[in-house]
């Protein structure tokens, strides 16, 4: 039997992942067990080495026990746990460096199916490859294990299936079909068209990009081979497990009561405070400073979380717990510290520099929705530099109907400045993937992003229309 401890900041994330592992797991060849979260109801994310202890002597029985960690302190927390227990138990962990998500899934697949652990690893570490291929990122796929499409024998035996699952072979159906026939002793191979992968492994099958619709091939070659094409042909008659006619919905279509045409006094607003960096102090005093801004804007992060849940519910308040554990990442603290050292620069050069680089690199993206989390990093970096410079946020006073008008809109800039008076924003940059447009709507704000610079030409005070309808912004 194998042990995956999740070891992961927030204990809802574990519990919802390992609700989402459980659906192709198989108890007797594989156990789950979270260690999440910190026992403190006012700030709960962060990660605990006893916890995690515990959760591995809790799988002491288990003949390997992997620890999958999501990030900073939890690799931190994995690696003092190892110190705290027994040496031979020590000896079965396994330190993966898989994507949490991902690796999770293709842990408990291939545990499930009997799989050795050099499998399981493997497979983990590879758990990425199907998305990065589908995306078209820049990804070497690892080969497969010395398989020569065309060496099969006369005496192979093959099968053929059209698929009818909806969504094709994802996640799910494929994990059911590496775990069903990963006790086979055969030699099997499944192939999609011109692409060929290991049908015990589910990342190779992700790989095949399976549609609706796709005719596929498995081909088996050994002394269970009958037994395995058996198997699979039961498992596809059941569609891998999934149910093909839930899918269906029934969808009405209307025509929209109210659409938001808002009318107010435009007004330009430049939330950020003008900042000015301070001497050198030397690069000790200058570390002390940017960690002091990280665990102070952490702090501040989560107790705005604790009051927007009340106010907005729990989607918008783990915007910025979010932005707390993207803080608590021990590479970017790091990359700051090191910044310091290595060129003896001030904290607010340091965190100025590292986090316009992030910046720039989410901005380089071409997925829209992980390109707009740009705007998040330059948010923090903003309250990161007020800290840095014990400076206060601008906050707005209105008296009446205004539209706000600006460059672009963090998300903390907004929830700070929550004003009935607020008749929409209109912004020059910004994103409908961001988290402002998505704060904006719970609070029933017309908004639009990209309008260009031109904006800045319309003068304070005049009476202006914002329309979502046909996202234009009129002079009156």
């Amino acid at each position: 039997m194998i042990g995956l401890i999740i070891v992961s900041h927030s204990k809802m994330l574990a519990d919802g992942l390992l609700q989402l592992a459980e659906q192709m797991q198989n108890k007797q060849n594989c156990q789950i067990i979270t260690a999440a979260g910190v026992d403190d109801e006012a700030h709960p994310i962060g990660t605990d080495a006893v916890k995690v202890m515990e959760a591995i002597e809790a799988l002491s029985e288990a003949s390997s026990i992997i620890l999958l960690m999501d990030l900073g302190s939890a690799l931190l927390s994995a690696e003092t746990a190892l110190d705290l227990i027994d040496p031979v138990l020590a000896e079965k962990v396994h330190l993966c460096s898989a994507p949490l998500v991902e690796g999770t899934i293709a842990i408990t697949a291939a545990a499930s199916g009997g799989a050795s652990i050099d499998t399981i690893l493997a497979e983990a570490r590879q758990a990425l490859q199907a998305k990065q291929q589908q995306l078209n990122d820049n990804v070497t796929v690892t080969p497969k294990k010395e398989i020569e499409h065309n060496s099969f024998s006369e005496a192979a035996i093959k099968t053929h299936w059209v698929v009818r699952n909806p969504a094709g072979l994802h996640i799910r159906p494929a994990a059911k079909l590496a775990s069903q026939l990963s006790s086979f002793k055969a030699r099997l191979e499944l192939h999609n068209g011109q692409k060929q992968a290991d049908a015990k492994s589910m990342n190779q099958i992700a790989l095949l990009q399976v549609k609706k619709g796709d005719k596929i091939t498995l081909i088996a070659e050994g002394s269970d081979s009958q037994a395995a094409i058996a198997a699979f042909e039961q498992l596809a008659q059941q569609n891998f497990g999934d149910d093909v006619n839930s899918t269906s919905h029934t969808i009405l279509i209307g025509k929209a009561a109210y659409i938001p045409t808002v009318t107010g006094l435009a007004y330009h607003w430049t939330p950020s405070i003008e900042l000015i960096e301070s001497s050198h102090q030397g690069s000790k005093n200058e570390i002390t400073k940017a960690t002091q801004a990280f665990e102070q804007l952490k702090s501040q992060l989560n107790t705005l979380a604790d009051t927007l849940t009340e106010q907005y519910g729990k989607s918008i308040a783990d915007i910025f717990r979010g932005h707390s554990l993207l803080l608590d990442d021990d590479d970017i603290i790091g990359s700051v510290k090191q910044k310091i050292e290595n060129e003896e620069i001030t904290a607010y050069a340091a965190i100025l520099a590292i986090f316009n680089e992030m910046s720039e690199q989410y901005q380089q993206l071409d997925d829209a929705y992980l390109q707009a989390r740009f705007i998040d990093i330059d948010d923090l970096k903003k309250q990161l530099l007020m800290s840095i410079s014990s400076q206060t946020a601008k906050t707005l006073t209105l008296a009446e109907p205004t539209i706000i008008l600006s460059d672009n809109l963090g998300p903390s800039e907004l929830v700070r400045n929550q004003n009935t008076m607020i008749a929409g924003i209109a912004l020059a940059k910004g994103s409908p993937y961001s988290h402002t447009s998505i704060i904006a709507a719970k609070m029933g704000i017309p908004m639009l992003v990209n309008l260009g610079e031109n904006i800045i030409n319309i003068p304070d005070h005049i009476k202006i229309t914002l329309s979502t309808e046909d996202s234009s912004l009129t002079i009156n």
